[in-house]
């Protein structure tokens, strides 16, 4: 009988919870760590940054060319009219006010309203009859003319203050006979255009609509202050004279009211849209 040979020394008991031994997996194989590339940037940051490159780098462009200046022409004739009726309305507004010594009697009234005799016997709004009643019409449109001649004399100051003498403009030019300061009208530029039309624009509107009152507060009365003249007398001193007051404070409203429209369609733009 064969004897079985004895090892020197026991085999060690296995550990507790070992699991036999594995040879690594193909995915632990390949985890060996490799530098992780940066990632490119995007489309839109490239542009942003180029935009920025370019916005430093690049000059500013040049601002658009600036609108030209609206320019505003008033003929000789509208010149004209101004010039000779602002003496006049001051000369009417002062004795209304002044009143009564520049009636019949008073001390203002020689020599420079002596000429409203003759007048205050035609139109009892200038008269003793009005005076006498406290109407105070005559009062309250004498100081509206004191409003319209501080709007015209700064039309007159601006557009000679700030023009020059220049043919043509809008409206009826007089002939080429009168010479001096009614020979041309006048040219202004810029702001100062703008300012005088709406100044004068204003006044003309004022003159008009005051002239109208003054009409209509007659008929009203049933013309209790000038029936009692003849026709003779009462077409050439009273209606002529007022008519003309009338006429140029419309023709001047509408002159200067179409110069306004014209300036708000260009600024709107609305001539150019009406060529499309």
């Amino acid at each position: 009988m064969v004897s079985t040979r004895h090892h020197p020394r026991e085999f060690p008991p296995p550990a507790l919870g070992a699991s036999p031994t594995k040879s690594p997996t193909k995915s632990s194989r390949n985890s060996t760590s490799s530098p992780t590339p940066s990632s490119p940037s995007t489309p839109s940051q490239s542009l942003t940054k180029r935009a920025l490159t370019n916005s430093k780098a690049a000059p500013p462009s040049p601002s658009p060319s600036s609108s030209p200046l609206w320019v505003h022409t008033a003929s000789n004739l509208t010149v004209a009219w101004i010039l000779v009726s602002l003496p006049l309305v001051i000369w009417d507004a002062l004795y209304c006010i002044l009143r009564p010594h520049t009636m019949a009697g008073g001390a203002l009234q020689w020599p420079i309203w002596k000429p409203y005799e003759l007048y205050a016997s035609i139109d009892y709004v200038y008269g003793w009859p009005a005076w006498e009643a406290r109407d105070g019409f005559t009062a309250a449109q004498a100081w509206l003319n004191i409003a319209e001649t501080i709007g015209y004399g700064l039309y007159l100051m601006i557009i000679y203050d700030h023009g020059a003498s220049a043919a043509g403009g809008r409206g009826v030019q007089l002939g080429k006979g009168v010479e001096g300061w009614f020979a041309g009208g006048r040219k202004v530029e810029g702001r100062p255009a703008s300012r005088a039309v709406v100044i004068a624009f204003a006044a003309s509107v004022m003159t008009a609509s005051k002239t109208v009152l003054y009409f209509l507060n007659e008929a009203g009365s049933g013309f209790k202050n000038v029936g009692h003249n003849e026709w003779v007398v009462l077409i050439p001193l009273y209606i002529v004279m007022n008519g003309l007051w009338f006429i140029m404070s419309f023709y001047m409203t509408y002159i200067f009211g179409a110069e306004i429209i014209e300036g708000l369609d260009a600024a709107s733009g609305a001539d150019s849209k009406k060529d499309q």
